[in-house]
């Protein structure tokens, strides 16, 4: 790809599958957890991202077409279509996938297939189209449903099914024969993980895009770029985001400087929330860390601009060595709180954002990351430059490459490329 974007221009070059609708199926239920859940959709969102251009019109004949199905318990299930008139564009396939909210209830597996196939896939599928779906679950359900459902994507030749069996947030581990009967008894389209940061790691993208799309027709454009509407930034959910910025001494002055004015630039574009109790929109926090003893909150969680510019002005640099493990226990403690002392919101997705090389003491690194996934914390990554330890920023991403953003220098972070998709990846 490097060669056909070399050779294209400003663009990537687009890859066709041909007449193709996949649907995902995800499992909402609350074994699986909200930080899990979210690396479900980022599964999909990145899945999609890597099979290219979707249908402009969903009851085009030819074409991507994406339907997502999420499910818990009975008569939880949601669906985005695959014909859904404003699914016309990734960027509106991706609001709609975030949109998504945690359902956190009993597990209906084999109903939710049949709501896949009766509500999304049978009345509009295609004619000449591929149909492919992609089940996620730990492969366990509620007794009370039935499993004779288990196979009902298998009575259309049609269709082909993958099941994806991840061991869920207690640590169980998946049922296969009943993964073995959603994948219609065909043991090669039958995947199983014990971790869902496996979900989203690069190579395993890689192998789906090629189950998926396995003979693409790559077209580059002859036009110049066009730019995808942004999508909402974070309108239509609650995202309760802390910024955990790495004040060693290699940061220097003027970097520091220019973190405070990304995110103030941050701020600025996000919907903030309206009020305290506000159910949606965003909410920022931003805590400064060096050694050990050293952790400095500049603002809690809040939605006030007058705080977060006030907080951002008198942050000092600490010119310190960094330890990035005690800090992240610490922004658990007293920033989001614990019992009834918590500080998020209820159902918000709570980000955590790293700026740091990663250059850290990791002793306690591992210790912490589990307790981020313990307290359903997605997080991301920022860094610049080539002098990085990668290693140190995979494991604060939890295993999700697209979860690392990389600039050059620091004045790159609000350049409109690196910092649009910076928006569009927390919101």
């Amino acid at each position: 790809m490097t060669y056909i974007r070399e050779t294209c221009g400003c663009c990537d070059c687009e890859k066709h599958c041909g007449a193709l609708d996949i649907v995902f199926v995800i499992d909402s239920s609350e074994s699986v957890g909200l930080t899990n859940f979210t690396m479900e959709k980022n599964f999909v969102i990145s899945t999609i991202n890597k099979l290219g251009s979707m249908a402009a019109d969903p009851a085009s004949p030819t074409g991507t077409r994406v339907g997502v199905v999420q499910f818990s318990h009975n008569g939880t299930f949601e669906a985005i279509r695959l014909d859904d008139s404003n699914i016309n564009s990734m960027s509106a396939f991706k609001t709609a996938v975030k949109n998504l909210q945690w359902i956190a209830g009993g597990t209906f597996t084999p109903s939710a297939l049949k709501f896949a196939y009766d509500h999304v896939i049978r009345d509009s599928k295609r004619a000449r189209a591929r149909v492919s779906v992609v089940v996620v679950t730990d492969g366990r359900f509620d007794p009370r449903d039935s499993d004779n459902k288990l196979r009902y994507l298998c009575d259309d030749p049609a269709v082909v099914v993958n099941a994806i069996g991840v061991g869920d947030m207690f640590d169980e581990r998946h049922d296969n024969e009943n993964l073995l009967s959603i994948a219609c008894n065909k043991k090669n389209r039958v995947t199983e993980m014990k971790r869902y940061t496996d979900l989203v790691a690069d190579n395993f993208i890689e192998k789906m895009e090629t189950v998926l799309c396995p003979d693409p027709v790559i077209k580059c454009p002859d036009l110049p770029c066009k730019m995808e509407p942004d999508v909402a930034q974070c309108a239509e959910r609650p995202v309760d985001l802390v910024f955990l910025v790495d004040g060693s001494e290699r940061l220097g002055v003027e970097n520091h400087r220019l973190i405070g004015e990304f995110v103030q630039t941050v701020a600025d574009r996000l919907i903030l929330a309206r009020s305290k109790t506000d159910r949606r929109r965003a909410r920022i926090a931003l805590m400064e860390f060096g050694r050990e003893s050293e952790n400095y909150v500049a603002f809690q969680l809040t939605h006030d601009p007058e705080v977060i510019a006030n907080g951002l002005s008198s942050l000092r640099y600490l010119d310190s060595s960094s330890r990035v493990g005690p800090a992240i226990i610490h922004a658990i403690d007293n920033i989001l709180g614990k019992g009834n002392a918590r500080q998020t919101r209820r159902n918000a997705e709570v980000s955590f954002v790293f700026i740091t090389d990663g250059v850290t003491d990791s002793s306690v690194l591992e210790e912490a990351v589990n307790t981020m996934r313990g307290q359903q914390v997605v997080s991301t990554v920022i860094a610049t430059g080539s002098d990085v330890d990668q290693a140190v920023l995979q494991k604060l991403a939890m295993d999700d490459q697209d979860a690392i953003f990389k600039g050059q220098r620091f004045s790159d972070l609000v350049r409109s490329s690196l910092f649009d998709r910076f928006i569009q990846w927390v919101c």
